[in-house]
């Protein structure tokens, strides 16, 4: 999920941040069993059991109680700070120490397969909506949809910019030049595309022509057009 240049005609014209249409499946439909989502309501309540969980984890490790713990009626341990044991029981359950924002999402889904797999389960097969098998597609069009492929838009001699980060729709106008379009992109104050100079986006263009929306490491969060040099 990033930052893509698409070489595409000087005359196309799509409304930014609209996804492009032939990035979306018409055949989607999702299931009515479970809502999309694929997992059946014990999945659901487990996984959010789980996030409970993991964030007690994260909280013995930064010394504090959530409001969450504050607020709901726990039997033994309302308003009170858990113990490192909490803190090695989730890391052990993640299968590594949280980040500095806590415990994500893969943790959480580390945890749950644990549990399940604990109760002599399979974790590959318990929790899925037994209609769609966990797909989240209304059976009815699911052979549509697997058969649908998405298609481009035209090729051509413009320069823009895209995000990946829903199915794919255009952030910058067409522009005939990459110095043209890394002059719109540097002065743009939107998001997480704020603040990379006019050469870093030159190097972009005319280098990787993809970047992550942005990135945290040692040197703090950043860019990814700065992040890929």
């Amino acid at each position: 999920m990033g930052r893509e240049l698409k070489r595409v005609a000087l005359n196309f014209e799509w409304p930014l941040n609209k996804p492009w249409d032939g990035y979306i499946n018409p055949y989607y439909k999702q299931c009515q069993e479970c809502d999309g989502s694929g997992s059946t309501m014990a999945s659901k309540r487990l996984e959010d059991l789980v996030s409970l969980l993991m964030l007690s984890g994260d909280d013995a490790k930064r010394n504090q109680c959530h409001p969450y713990f504050r607020n709901i009626p726990l039997h033994n341990s309302s308003d009170k700070i858990c113990d490192n044991g909490m803190l090695e029981l989730t890391t052990g359950l993640a299968g590594r120490s949280s980040s500095f924002f806590g415990h994500d999402g893969c943790d959480r889904w580390e945890a749950i397969n644990k549990i399940i797999t604990a109760a002599g389960l399979d974790h590959k097969t318990w929790g899925r909506c037994p209609i769609c098998k966990g797909d989240g597609i209304e059976p009815s069009s699911k052979e549509k949809y697997e058969k649908w492929t998405p298609t481009e838009p035209d090729s051509g001699d413009g320069y823009q910019i895209w995000e990946t980060v829903s199915e794919g729709s255009p952030i910058s106008p067409v522009f005939t030049t990459a110095e043209k379009l890394a002059q719109y992109m540097s002065t743009t104050h939107f998001g997480a595309d704020s603040g990379s100079s006019y050469e870093t986006w030159l190097k972009f263009i005319n280098g990787p022509g993809w970047a992550p929306s942005m990135i945290m490491d040692e040197k703090g969060i950043r860019t990814g057009a700065d992040a890929a040099f």
